[in-house]
């Protein structure tokens, strides 16, 4: 149960992060725009962020809500990613060096483009199906059972993100020394959790923790950019390997061309990854945290 000051602060953060997705959740065809797709998808990652913190147990429904919001936010994640693809290979379009690699561009953008209505249109009934339960209820004041206790905020606070800053940058060292795409997205998921964690208990701190939350975002935007390379690079050969079964040499030959660029700004971002994550473990987190929080440095992470 955590104690009724910062019960009190993550139910304000939820207040706003709830009233930023409705307000998304309420404008027309928010569905079909490919942005606003994007903002109601970080709106209910936000908003189930704050619900990971907040003590459960006070808030009526909270397991339903909570379900509710990572369904929406997997509905939304395949048409996401193919507006993404879309967006990187009509920038490799505008940049093609021959004719014949456009040429080999637009057809790829052809079968992306009929893969993104397919998705909308499985997305659209998912929608249709998925019935969000009453996200009003989560403002309801909710009943402090325990609201005394001999801890301060800003050692609730910490309570609170040293687990998250554990998961999220515990393994740095080791996914800097081996490219493993599947484990950087995960940790980049962790990362983004641990920043919205702080974002939410901002209040908290003294003042703003902008360094901290400046070297997260740089660690999420790099790992961002290479898991967006890491899944086009997955679709090329894919695509590549059906134009092979179909016998179609000249295609499947430009696909191989573009692999290469892609790959390339792959390895760049996982290279800008290794260099952002040096020094970035845990501890480095705690060193920096925990004096913006007032507390002090003794009492780090537990072993």
């Amino acid at each position: 149960m955590h104690p009724a000051e910062l019960a009190i602060l993550l139910h304000r953060a939820l207040e706003v992060r709830l009233a930023r997705l409705q307000e998304l959740l309420d404008k027309d065809h928010w569905a079909d725009d490919s942005e606003q797709l994007h903002q109601v998808r970080v709106a209910a990652r936000r908003l189930g962020a704050v619900l990971d913190l907040v003590d459960a147990d006070i808030y009526p429904g909270h397991k339903g809500q909570r379900r509710a919001l990572k369904n929406l936010v997997d509905i939304l994640g395949l048409p996401r990613e193919l507006d993404v693809h879309t967006g990187h290979l009509a920038a490799y379009h505008l940049e093609a060096r021959t004719t014949t690699q456009a040429a080999v561009i637009e057809y790829l953008l052809e079968l992306v483009d009929r893969s993104r209505a397919k998705a909308r249109r499985t997305m659209e009934k998912e929608l249709e199906r998925l019935r969000l339960p009453d996200l009003e209820r989560l403002l309801e004041v909710p009943a402090l059972q325990h609201p005394f206790q001999s801890v301060s905020l800003q050692e609730a606070a910490w309570v609170c993100l040293e687990p998250r800053a554990s998961a999220a940058l515990g393994d740095l060292t080791a996914l800097a020394a081996h490219e493993d795409p599947t484990a950087l997205h995960r940790t980049r998921i962790k990362i983004k959790k641990l920043r919205y964690a702080i974002e939410a208990l901002e209040s908290a701190f003294a003042g703003p923790p902008e360094p901290v939350l400046k070297t997260l975002r740089d660690l999420q935007t790099a790992l961002g950019e290479h898991h967006d390379f890491a899944a086009l690079e997955a679709l090329l050969w894919e695509m590549e390997a059906q134009l092979r079964l179909r016998a179609r040499p000249t295609l499947g030959g430009g696909v191989i061309e573009l692999l290469g660029d892609v790959a390339e700004t792959r390895r760049t971002a996982f290279g800008r990854f290794v260099t952002l994550a040096e020094g970035q473990d845990r501890d480095a987190f705690a060193r920096a945290v925990r004096p913006a929080l007032g507390l002090s440095q003794a009492d780090g992470f537990r072993a």
